[in-house]
């Protein structure tokens, strides 16, 4: 077999697993991790849970300790007509959820509201971002953390959340001009 013959028989044959395992838009397996990101979405009602993720432990081999806390960084769309509000989070492997504000304390109930035709941001550990508060076990970078939204009017939904892996490149590096000395 020539090699444009190979070359294509190992497409065809990536495609077609490819397409095996990929869902219908209408799947109810909401909580399938995209592959090479370290994120998941998911849907309850016309709310949408975007990029949810647990936040890097830090450097390459780090951990988050038992005991210690760990960001639950993600964004919710509402695609529906009427207001909604995140009310509670639980997981097994944290004490509580909570909300904070950078490293302002937590908040004393979890209330976040999600506007209609709008997005909630809670993506930043500077910024407000949700919490795992008081960690029953060592979690590490690739392990999944199941994880439950509750929501005022559109209910509940539960997700196998990614803690993220560590970078330590910005994604903005390799855009800033270089400056080029000659001599």
């Amino acid at each position: 077999m020539n090699r444009i013959g190979v070359a294509g028989t190992i497409l065809l044959t990536l495609l077609v697993l490819a397409g095996c395992g990929s869902g219908s838009a209408n799947s109810s397996n909401s909580d399938q991790a995209r592959i090479g990101l370290d994120s998941v979405d998911g849907q309850v009602g016309q709310l949408r849970l975007l990029s949810v993720t647990v936040a890097s432990p830090g450097a390459r081999g780090s951990m988050h300790i038992a005991g210690d806390n760990a960001a639950l960084l993600l964004t919710i769309a509402n695609d529906g007509k009427a207001d909604d509000v995140l009310t509670g989070a639980s997981t097994d492997v944290a004490h509580q959820v909570v909300f904070r504000n950078g490293d302002g304390p937590p908040g004393p109930h979890l209330q976040v509201p999600v506007p209609p035709g709008g997005v909630a941001i809670l993506r930043e550990v500077t910024g407000p971002h949700l919490e795992l508060s008081g960690l029953r076990e060592t979690l590490r970078t690739g392990f999944f953390v199941p994880v439950t939204f509750e929501f005022r009017d559109a209910g509940s939904v539960t997700l196998k959340v990614p803690v993220s892996t560590y970078t330590d490149v910005r994604p903005d590096k390799y855009l800033e001009p270089v400056a080029v000395t000659t001599r």
